[in-house]
């Protein structure tokens, strides 16, 4: 039976509910979009208009640059090359007043706007060579420099190949006036320009690397004095009168002794005050030397002679003289020798080292013929050679005391042999 008190609702319905939860959904993902949109473009707006800015920054100073530039050419009298100056500021910063006006004053006195033709600016260029030239037939090495400098910026084809001879013969000889001026780094720079042109002329080359020798032994005064020794004497074996390597390699060699003294290293001291006294005669840095030779002497002669233990390897000195039939004129020299047993046969794989007052033990071992050799340099000094035991740490008898001359005198190849007792 059908109940009279049910009506169904014909018109409920769950699209609404539906409905509501989709446009939910599209206002939450609007919501995202929204957001996520504003994290790119916020920042990435911030860093245009960051980057804008720097780039507003940069392009003012170019004017600046420019306009200065041009304002330079004015009182050079050449109004074609300041008008392009001004121009190109203008260019850079179109609000930038001074060029603006300048521009204005120029085009008046022209008669009206424009800037100057392809004429102008060959006029312009040809008074700037001539005037070039003028100024290298005087010696004026610098202004030429200048003048010619300006025609390469203004056009740099006319009459290229003359004026880079024009260019090359002066950043020369102005290199060369630096030298003796003593504005080394100044040099450099002139000799660096020159082989921009040339870069395969040797004596420019040669006068660059003396440059940079120069400049190198300076930066390394008073911090590192071995490598300004090492500069300014190889500065000095090329070049002994270059302006006054002399006597910053006495200094070199003065102040490396006077620390070595201080550092209780006599012997090293003595090394480098005779390195010193080989270049100049100086009174004050022979009594420096005594005193150093002295102090060497005392050490030496405190150095304890090895204990020979019973059964131990023990080596003794059969040879200890210098081989004068050798040339040494390389700036390198050599100790070398060869190491036998009891009977005289030549004994292999047998530690022999030297060592020196600042310098740390240098071992080495012996061929198959029993051969050893030690290169050392051109610095002179006292070393000691010895042969090891089968460990290759303990003394093996008395070390050789060799006096070495360096590379460059007489007797830098030096023989010490050894036997080994019974």
């Amino acid at each position: 039976m059908e109940n009279d008190y049910y009506v169904q609702d014909q018109d409920w319905s769950p699209q609404p509910q539906t409905q509501n939860r989709l446009w939910l959904a599209l206002f939450l993902f609007l919501s995202l979009l929204a957001c996520v949109t504003v994290s790119v473009l916020v920042p990435g707006g911030l860093g245009f208009w960051a980057g804008y800015n720097q780039l507003q920054a940069q392009n003012h100073e170019s004017a600046i640059q420019h306009f200065q530039r041009g304002l330079g050419y004015l009182a050079e009298n050449y109004p074609e090359l300041a008008y392009t100056e001004f121009e190109i500021s203008i260019r850079y910063d179109p609000a930038f007043e001074p060029a603006r006006q300048k521009l204005q004053e120029m085009q008046a006195m022209m008669g009206g706007p424009g800037t100057p033709g392809v004429s102008e600016e060959d006029r312009v260029a040809a008074a700037l060579f001539e005037e070039a030239r003028g100024l290298v037939a005087q010696k004026n090495w610098d202004d030429a420099i200048n003048r010619l400098e300006q025609l390469h910026a203004l056009n740099v084809n006319y009459h290229t190949q003359e004026a880079n001879e024009l260019l090359f013969q002066a950043y020369v000889a102005s290199g060369k006036e630096a030298v003796a001026a003593g504005q080394i780094e100044l040099a450099r720079e002139r000799f660096d320009a020159a082989l921009t042109i040339r870069n395969q002329d040797a004596e420019v080359q040669r006068q660059r690397d003396l440059a940079v020798l120069y400049l190198d032994g300076q930066q390394a005064v008073g911090y590192n004095w071995p490598v300004a020794i090492q500069k300014f004497a190889a500065l000095y074996q090329q070049d002994s009168a270059y302006d006054d390597v002399k006597r910053r390699l006495v200094e070199a060699y003065t102040q490396y002794g006077d620390l070595a003294m201080k550092q209780n290293a006599s012997c090293l001291a003595v090394r480098e005050y005779d390195g010193a006294l080989a270049i100049t005669k100086d009174a004050a840095i022979s009594d420096k030397r005594a005193q150093a030779m002295a102090l060497c002497r005392q050490a030496i002669v405190a150095t304890p002679t090895p204990v020979v233990t019973p059964g131990s390897e023990n080596y003794v000195i059969t040879k200890n003289v210098r081989d004068v039939t050798k040339v040494c004129n390389t700036g390198t020299g050599d100790v070398s020798g060869i190491v036998r047993d009891a009977l005289g046969q030549p004994l292999a794989s047998v530690a022999v080292a030297y060592y020196a007052d600042g310098i740390n033990r240098v071992t080495t071992r012996t061929n198959a013929n029993g051969q050893y050799q030690f290169t050392w340099g051109a610095d002179a000094g006292l070393f000691r050679v010895i042969v090891l035991s089968a460990d290759g740490k303990t003394p093996a008898g008395a070390a050789a005391e060799v006096q070495y001359p360096g590379g460059n005198k007489p007797g830098c190849h030096v023989v010490v042999d050894w036997q080994k007792a019974q």
